[in-house]
């Protein structure tokens, strides 16, 4: 094992004991019950997400194919 193994290693074990322990905090009450939060439940978009989604899909395989053709 070389030291840039080792480096990485040791920096990828202190994010995730980072975030595990940041993890159990919650938001405060005043910051969970507002008047102004964010509807999730729209679809602002409608179709046009999927129809992007499904034209980078066929781009992505279009391109593999083109490399192992």
């Amino acid at each position: 094992m070389d030291l840039n193994s080792l480096f990485f290693g040791l920096v990828i074990c202190l994010s995730l004991a980072t975030f595990f322990y940041i993890g159990k905090f919650r938001a405060s009450e005043k910051q969970r019950n507002r008047d102004d939060k964010i509807d999730w439940t729209v679809n602002r978009f409608g179709h046009f997400r999927t129809i992007i989604w499904i034209m980078l899909s066929v781009l992505a395989i279009a391109l593999l194919a083109k490399m192992f053709i």
